[in-house]
Parts: C-alpha cells; structure tokens; sequence
C-alpha cells in the first residue's frame, strides 16, 4: 500500500520487489542460453558487462491544489534504466519489464503511461546498450 507520507519509498520498494520477485533476463539468440538480469540503484560498471536494470530515484510531482485543502493529484515518474551488451538484451529487458509494470498494479496509484527510450553508453572501453523506461502513475 502506497501511502502520502512515505510516497517515494514505497513505490521503488513495491517496483524493485517486483523485479527481483520475477528476475528478468535475457536470451541469447544463438545458444538459447538466459543471463537473469542485476537489479540495482546505480549502474555497476567495472565488470563485464552483464545485463543490468537501474532503478531511478522516484519524482514525484503535486497538482490542482484546492483552496483550504490538501487535496489534489500527485504524478509520479520513475525511470528504470535496463543495460546488455547488444540492442536484442535492451529490447527483452524492455518488454518484460513494461509488461510486468502492466500486469502488476500498485495498491494506491494507477499507472497512467510508459515511454522508453534508447541509447549507448561506452563505459571502461566497453559498449552497453540501454534503453530508459518512464512509468507514470497517478495518485489522487
């Protein structure tokens, strides 16, 4: 359950535990083979790469105040990056994680929306490629 005083903690808890509840991963095209995927806060970047999804700091942002009251909406945007070594990890990574932001409601706030957008990022001379997922949620 998501509450006002502690917005932010619990919408990365609940989205973190569902990631690590269900590991996403990705499938190497060629051998079959799955690599389960690091869930972290921050990127770790002086290993091999490895596929990797960095959950963001929450941003949570107030609107339509009403005269006399605490009342109004509150969007909330997290940025969930997911990194592999190839454009086909980023694309699996990117696909289980919207799905799982879909089917898995958070008590409290309603996902609104999700973006993504990609990128490439060379790191101690090694190439990642990463893709950047917005989930947006509403809370009333």
């Amino acid at each position: 359950m998501v509450t006002d005083n502690t917005l932010s903690v619990d919408v990365f808890t609940s989205i973190r535990s569902l990631l690590v509840a269900t590991q996403p991963f990705i499938t190497n095209s060629t051998t079959s083979a799955t690599t389960s995927a690091e869930i972290r806060a921050t990127l770790n970047d002086m290993g091999a790469i490895r596929p990797q999804i960095i959950l963001n700091p929450i941003s949570v942002n107030e609107s339509e105040w009403k005269f006399g009251s605490f009342q109004g909406h509150k969007l909330i945007n997290i940025v969930i990056d997911c990194y592999a070594g190839n454009t086909l990890g980023v694309d699996q990574l990117r696909d289980q994680v919207s799905w799982l932001l879909k089917e898995n409601p958070i008590n409290g706030i309603e996902l609104v929306g999700i973006s993504d957008d990609y990128g490439a990022s060379t790191v101690n001379d090694e190439k990642y490629h990463l893709v950047s997922i917005t989930a947006s949620y509403d809370r009333e």
